[in-house]
């Protein structure tokens, strides 16, 4: 009897070393797995952890999995970037390229430009995004000299006039600083070097309905709000049905909205007339 009871006895030990031997290795298994690999599936994803860019990139690798790309190779990227790709989806296929492309320049002129009309341009478009601006790159930090490029082209026709082209003119004669990016000086001074006139403007609704109703395009400097998070420029292009006419060189889909005055007021800092 007692032989029995001892056999039970070690029999019992057995399976409970073999489940504790079992748990220590789906433990490890699992440590292993979320150390080594960011690209975490679905089920084992923590809500939680869209707090953070990278958190927000893998949520949103489940719309693209293209994205997974872009996590898994997280350190390529400039963190401004990646940013700018979480708040605008429409960027997502420049991103991708940005590893291989970065600090190349692919056009040296704006085509496709409409008689009468201030082109719509894009910081991001791979044609000229990926060149460098000071310590950083058209796309990221390039809204200024891409939004006085559309203002440049729509006045003078000149389609040589890249947002790249006038980026480097803006570094190489003091209009960029490094950590803040493109100066307002850019505006009031630095575009009268491309043979158009500026004058800073009140913010009036009657100043800006003058202005746009003579064909004068305007670059306003924005705070937070529908355009930005931080700081950034933009273009009013015209009117149509009592609103204004918006070029947003970070996104299509804002550039296609119309804007009434009373929205964009509170958002405006400082903004500039041009004519020939």
């Amino acid at each position: 009897m007692k032989k029995r009871s001892r056999r039970k006895f070690k029999k019992v030990i057995k399976i409970l070393m073999v489940i504790m031997l079992g748990s220590f290795l789906l433990y490890w298994g699992y440590q292993y797995y979320h150390k080594y690999d960011v690209v975490l599936d679905d089920d084992s994803f923590n809500e939680a952890d869209a707090s953070t860019l990278l958190g927000k990139l893998q949520l949103l690798s489940k719309k693209d999995k293209r994205i997974k790309d872009i996590v898994n190779n997280y350190e390529d990227y400039p963190e401004e970037l990646l940013e700018m790709l979480v708040n605008n989806l429409e960027m997502l296929d420049f991103v991708i390229d940005y590893p291989s492309k970065k600090g190349k320049v692919y056009s040296d002129n704006v085509e496709n430009i409409k008689e009468g009309e201030i082109p719509l341009l894009l910081q991001w478009d791979q044609r000229w995004g990926y060149g460098n601006y000071g310590n950083s790159s058209v796309a990221v930090s390039g809204c200024g000299p891409t939004s006085l490029a559309m203002v440049i082209v729509g006045l003078t026709k000149n389609v040589k006039i890249t947002p790249y082209v006038v980026a480097k003119y803006a570094f190489e004669n003091g209009y960029y600083l490094n950590g803040t990016g493109t100066l307002w000086t850019l505006m009031s001074e630095g575009a009268k070097h491309f043979g158009i006139k500026v004058r800073e403007l009140g913010l009036s609704k009657q100043l800006i309905v003058n202005a746009l109703s003579s064909g004068h395009p305007i670059i306003c400097s924005m705070r937070k709000g529908d355009f930005t998070n931080n700081g950034h420029f933009i273009v009013l292009t015209g009117l149509k049905d009592g609103k204004i006419k918006v070029n947003d060189p970070n996104s299509r889909l804002r550039s296609n909205k119309l804007w009434d005055y009373e929205t964009l007021k509170g958002q405006i800092k400082n903004l500039w007339e041009f004519y020939l």
